[in-house]
């Protein structure tokens, strides 16, 4: 049996003891909104996920936080059900976002798709077995200590697979030794995406034989395979027009918004017709955007608008799932959470469909992709927000630079392709 660490018990305790005061307002909070409602009788096990992978081997559970999480684990869950034709897929995510993106995805074996349960150890215990995986594969981060060490009680293999680490939190670790037992001790393998995570990862104090480096999975994701037919309906659905420059703006986050569309209002005044489009990380954001964006007097229209008509200078993407094909039809793409200290999201994204790619200093999240996308000469890094006018008009005062930058970024993601593999062996290994 598995040798619990003391800091679970005070971990369970605190759940006890704050339940009346914390546990019961938030779920009646939780149960007074339409879109968390669905979501929330998963997380209680009050009405399970259909169980399709039963009877099926191996059940691989794959679980992932958010949207960016949940795409950098599609390349995997390819893989697996490569290997092993006869997988049962249980595939989960803890936000709205995530579960929703799960929602509108294909996948390429039998697939149960279902939200996390509430880390309470009944509720664990009772989900894991009706639900009997065989392996479970944790995406990046949203680490649940009593999922992890239940799992490991039952001798059902854990793995934290394209992990990540920043040097505060490395360094928290290292001084809150019971934390980190807590929260990798419970983990069969653990593989984080560079050398740099791994060895962070090995100075707050885990044995090195227990960590590796197998590369990020967000480098296989494959771009969108769009004839010219399929790209004219999504720039027509957006709102963009075939003679004009565009740009596009994705994942972005409170603060930035303002900033992004300062420097748009500037370029409409040099480039006739240029369009922005932005891609809110929270697609509920929509309307407010909206707002912003028609306060500073720019022709704005939402992309479930479909009464709206004529030009419009700027486009919010206020649905799910849609970013990825959205690259797709711009010339040239900024990537938000690094104009604000959230710390960016996937680089490659754009890169893989050509486009040069902007971003701001705050970059701790996928410092990797902006080195390397920096070397091969496909980005173009702010200082800050001041930069972003000015390295937007570059671009598009030169379209032979701007293309060149395109086909530099393109060829970085492809070339650091080959992670899925080195996962797949990992999830073998441990079966």
């Amino acid at each position: 049996m598995a040798i619990r660490p003391r800091p679970l018990l005070f971990y369970n305790l605190g759940q006890l003891i704050s339940a009346p005061f914390i546990g019961l307002p938030m779920i009646i909070y939780l149960l007074s909104r339409k879109k968390y409602r669905a979501q929330l009788w998963q997380k209680l096990d009050v009405r399970p996920c259909n169980h399709l992978a039963r009877g099926r081997y191996p059940i691989i559970w794959i679980h992932a936080l958010s949207v960016g999480e949940v795409n950098a684990a599609l390349p995997l869950i390819g893989g697996v059900a490569k290997r092993w034709p006869g997988l049962g897929l249980i595939c989960s995510a803890s936000t709205t976002t995530g579960f929703m993106t799960l929602k509108s995805k294909k996948f390429p074996a039998p697939a149960s798709i279902t939200s996390m349960p509430f880390d309470c150890l009944p509720l664990v215990r009772r989900v894991i077995d009706r639900m009997k995986p065989d392996c479970f594969v944790l995406v990046e981060t949203d680490i649940w200590p009593n999922w992890i060490w239940e799992l490991k009680k039952r001798g059902i293999p854990a793995l934290l697979v394209n992990g990540s680490i920043s040097s505060r939190a490395a360094e928290r670790l290292r001084r809150l030794r019971p934390i980190r037992d807590l929260l990798y001790d419970g983990f069969s393998r653990i593989a984080m995406q560079s050398e740099e995570d791994a060895n962070r990862l090995i100075m707050t104090g885990i044995k090195k034989d227990r960590v590796r480096c197998l590369g990020n999975l967000k480098f296989d994701i494959a771009p969108s395979t769009l004839d010219a037919k399929e790209k004219q309906a999504i720039r027509k659905a957006l709102g963009l027009s075939d003679k004009s420059r565009s740009w596009i703006a994705g994942s972005t986050h409170p603060g930035e918004e303002a900033l992004l569309l300062q420097s748009h209002r500037r370029l409409t005044r040099i480039f006739k017709g240029i369009q922005l489009v932005i891609a809110p990380r929270n697609p509920e954001r929509g309307k407010e955007l909206l707002d912003l964006s028609r306060s500073m007097g720019l022709r704005t229209r939402l992309r479930t608008d479909h009464g709206f008509a004529g030009h419009s200078d700027v486009t919010i993407l206020d649905t799910l799932g849609e970013l990825n094909d959205s690259y797709a039809v711009c010339d040239a793409a900024f990537v938000g959470g690094t104009l604000v200290d959230i710390g960016g999201h996937n680089l490659l994204e754009p890169a893989c469909h050509g486009l040069p790619v902007l971003y701001g200093p705050h970059i701790e999240s996928c410092r990797d992709m902006a080195r390397l996308l920096e070397k091969a000469g496909g980005a173009l890094p702010l200082n800050g927000p001041d930069e972003l006018y000015d390295r937007l008009r570059l671009l598009f005062d030169d379209s032979r630079l701007r293309r060149r930058r395109g086909e530099l970024a393109k060829r970085a993601s492809e070339s650091n392709r080959g992670a899925v593999s080195r996962y797949v062996e990992l999830i073998e290994d441990v079966l």
